[in-house]
């Protein structure tokens, strides 16, 4: 097994069509996250080159835009979880002479390993943040089953009350007739 096997590094047009989305969509994301203290490996012309880590980054990066996270907000939350300088290739490693190979093939397998569990946590994130949006529409809906009863009830007692009061007023409208025709009949007296 060597070294390229175990990191593999992708350019934009691959990345584009890894997350699904567009090279100029790719090229934004990434020049944010940068603006924002991510770094990417370049090679001598400037050009980006993806590793299976910023692989991982850019997609929680859709996840997020794709849950109505504020565009700002995700690129600091990605660059929060994700900042370069917690992937392996910052860990000190002592190398003897000769051993460059075995140094680089850990390290490959480290940043695999990192990027694997990074990925997992991902997932996992998405799926704890599913669970909570799932509990809050349930909540949700139980409160205005609630509300709706409640209104119901109101609405109940507001037709009682006007029920009451129609015949009240037909009583009233009643008795003020009588007393009228009570004063025509003591009036032919």
């Amino acid at each position: 097994m060597s070294n390229q096997d175990l990191k593999y590094l992708y350019n934009t047009a691959q990345l584009a069509t890894t997350l699904n989305i567009g090279r100029s969509t790719v090229n934004k994301y990434t020049r944010s996250l940068e603006e924002a203290g991510y770094e990417y490996l370049k090679d001598g012309y400037g050009h980006r080159s993806y590793a299976e880590h910023d692989i991982i980054a850019l997609r929680a990066l859709v996840e997020l835009l794709a849950r109505g996270v504020d565009y700002g907000s995700a690129i600091k939350d990605i660059v929060a979880r994700y900042k370069p300088n917690s992937r392996s290739e910052s860990l000190d490693l002592t190398a003897t002479p000769g051993s460059s190979h075995h140094v680089a093939i850990a390290d490959a397998m480290l940043t695999a390993k990192i990027d694997e569990l990074m990925y997992v946590v991902t997932q996992l994130n998405g799926k704890i943040n599913d669970i909570v949006d799932q509990r809050v529409r349930n909540e949700v809906a139980a409160a205005t089953a609630g509300i709706s009863g409640q209104v119901n009830e109101v609405l109940n007692e507001v037709r009682t009350a006007q029920e009451r009061t129609e015949q009240q007023l037909s009583e009233l409208g009643s008795r003020i007739e009588q007393h009228g025709k009570r004063k025509k009949f003591l009036g032919l007296f």
